[in-house]
């Protein structure tokens, strides 16, 4: 029995709470929602013809003065270059880098690569390919000048054995040396042997 009375008694406290959250006036927001917060707004315009023909006016009229040259102004013509196919390269533009096919034959070889100027010297940045018949090939995109390099075989540094140039490498050996574009010839470079 005294399980339905506490029962009534918190029906009643929950009706008597309720009643209370219901009539209690909603909390204001703050100014700053107010101001920033979102709004519906109904907007109706009405446009007659004449207040299309007169805003078309004021906009031509407008155009007008903005696009009209000022007084003591002056027009240039600005010719768009030629081509860069037809134009002959100018001296101060650096030249599309050749690509240089290096080759060697090593068929018993694991490993090739290739090191050089253009590479820093990194023997891992260049690897070579292996072709069907032996010959190891790598091909490298080089600009104008003589570039130094090697070859790097299974870990072991070797001399190019059909190099033209030569250059001393600084460890008592020899770098071989390949000249690109229309470059003068090094000093002191000597025909391998």
């Amino acid at each position: 029995m005294s399980e339905r009375r506490d029962e009534r008694r918190d029906g009643d406290f929950v009706d008597r709470v309720m009643r209370q959250i219901a009539t209690r006036p909603l909390p204001r927001r703050s100014w700053w929602r107010r101001l920033v917060g979102a709004r519906e707004v109904t907007v109706t315009l009405r446009f007659r013809p004449a207040t299309w023909a007169l805003g078309a006016a004021a906009v031509a009229a407008l155009t007008l003065v903005v696009a009209r040259p000022h007084r003591g102004a002056t027009t240039v013509a600005v010719q768009q270059p030629a081509t860069r196919a037809a134009e002959a390269p100018r001296p101060d533009e650096a030249p599309l880098p050749t690509l240089v096919r290096f080759a060697l034959a090593a068929p018993a070889a694991r490993a090739v690569s290739l090191a050089g100027d253009f590479n820093g010297w990194r023997p891992d940045a260049t690897p070579m390919v292996r072709g069907p018949d032996g010959v190891w090939k790598a091909e490298v995109p080089l600009s104008r000048g003589n570039w130094s390099y090697s070859f790097v075989v299974d870990g072991k540094w070797v001399e190019d054995p059909l190099a033209e140039r030569w250059r001393a490498d600084g460890f008592g050996g020899k770098n071989a040396v390949v000249r690109v574009g229309d470059v003068p010839a090094m000093l002191g470079s000597a025909r391998g042997g």
